[in-house]
């Protein structure tokens, strides 16, 4: 089961369901509709999946995560679409592996980034949120060796490697490849384990990576499920000022430039502003003055 947000960033998960992308991909129309303004799209109307089963309710936040049910891949710097699809149908032909693939809401409209994309792999056997990042590695190690590169497509693998994140639905048939033998692939089965023994919170590091990022609603709310999840950063009544105070200090670290309403956005997305009593007033009150 998967948890999915049916309109837009903003608030908790809708529903828990099954997503079957062959059966969803039928269902869409060839061409989705142009979209004019993409980030008031991705906003408020594109549909979202996060591949995991939640502890309890709806609520969207890292801590609510139960486990790990699918692997996904951000493809931004995808110059070529036809050699991306040359690379996805050679690693189908070679493994049995279960895997999509679909251009983005960005790549889609107009003015956005020509070949956006993602790739989406199911799993086998769920795991715990805290064996993700080995998880990634092993998919990206197992493709490269299969002749299929995801960083020379650009893979963002720290947003892959962040717990929660959202991921959009495909918008059309067009450019949304799925499997032509379905019912002869294999859901992949991470051979990683979790040594729990050496698993520990790492220290500032993160602000490196996040230094070349553009302080976008995407990549501030990534940054900010990364942060939380190592330094254990939580919302919990009674920490909440303590905690957004963490938050924005980290955030003026790591990005120049912040956008106000891009910034509240972030806080939505990454399932934090849920938790606060009054998101907006409390993020912009603190923000003006931590953010200077």
């Amino acid at each position: 089961m998967y948890a999915f947000k049916k309109s837009g960033i903003y608030g908790d998960y809708d529903v828990i369901d099954e997503l079957d992308v062959v059966t969803y991909t039928e269902s869409l129309p060839v061409y989705h509709d142009p979209i004019e303004d993409v980030s008031e799209f991705k906003k408020v109307s594109a549909q979202y999946f996060t591949p995991s089963n939640l502890k309890s309710g709806l609520a969207r936040s890292r801590e609510n995560i139960a486990d790990i049910q699918g692997i996904t891949f951000d493809l931004d710097k995808v110059y070529d679409w036809s050699e991306l699809m040359y690379d996805f149908y050679t690693m189908m032909t070679k493994s049995e592996i279960e895997m999509y693939l679909w251009k983005t809401p960005s790549a889609i409209a107009s003015g956005g980034h020509e070949n956006g994309s993602r790739l989406f792999v199911p799993l086998g056997k769920s795991i715990e949120p805290e064996l993700l990042p080995k998880a990634v590695d092993e998919l990206t190690k197992l493709f490269i060796l299969g002749g299929f590169n995801l960083l020379s497509y650009g893979a963002d693998l720290q947003a892959s490697k962040t717990v929660g994140r959202l991921m959009g639905l495909p918008l059309q048939k067009k450019d949304t490849i799925v499997p032509w033998d379905i019912e002869n692939r294999k859901r992949y089965k991470i051979q990683a384990e979790l040594d729990r023994s050496t698993f520990q919170s790492t220290s500032e590091g993160e602000f490196i990576g996040a230094l070349n990022d553009e302080p976008t609603v995407e990549n501030m709310a990534s940054f900010m499920e990364r942060y939380a999840g190592k330094h254990r950063v939580t919302f919990n009544v009674g920490e909440r000022d303590n905690s957004l105070t963490r938050m924005l200090g980290a955030l003026k670290k790591a990005f120049d430039d912040i956008d106000q309403d891009d910034l509240i956005g972030a806080f939505y997305e990454a399932g934090i502003a849920q938790a606060l009593d009054n998101p907006e007033k409390d993020i912009s009150v603190k923000a003006r003055r931590l953010l200077k």
